[in-house]
């Protein structure tokens, strides 16, 4: 009877534990979709030919920056935080590219662009 006890208390207490993490996880996903949408509209935006890097320019990016930093502020499971971290960094890189290319963006470089950040952004989803 203590057998049967104790496996049924291991069992619910084992399901309680994982009940705790899995809600969290959605969140956490709907958080580096936002920050994937982001991304994409900011490469939409200023991934274009003869476009002007100007204050609206350096808005956005900061506007990004702050979404990164608060993504990983609020971020519940630790081990997805460096996960945003790189996702951050890679947004920094990509911004900098643009700046770097001073409007010399072609439309082939701009959806190979879109491509890299959506299969990163997926790897970050485990997809």
């Amino acid at each position: 009877m203590n057998f049967i006890a104790r496996n049924v208390f291991l069992w619910a207490g084992a399901l309680l534990i994982a009940s705790c993490v899995t809600p969290n996880k959605p969140g956490s996903d709907v958080s580096i979709e936002s920050l994937r949408n982001f991304e994409l509209k900011f490469i939409d935006e200023f991934a274009v030919p003869k476009k002007h890097f100007n204050a609206a320019f350096n808005a956005k990016k900061s506007e990004g920056n702050a979404m990164f930093e608060q993504a990983i502020a609020n971020e519940k499971i630790a081990a997805r935080r460096p996960v945003l971290a790189d996702l951050k960094a890679q947004f920094d890189a990509d911004a900098a590219h643009l700046q770097r290319s001073r409007g010399n963006v072609s439309p082939a470089m701009a959806n190979e662009m879109k491509k890299d950040i959506n299969k990163i952004y997926d790897h970050a989803l485990g997809r």
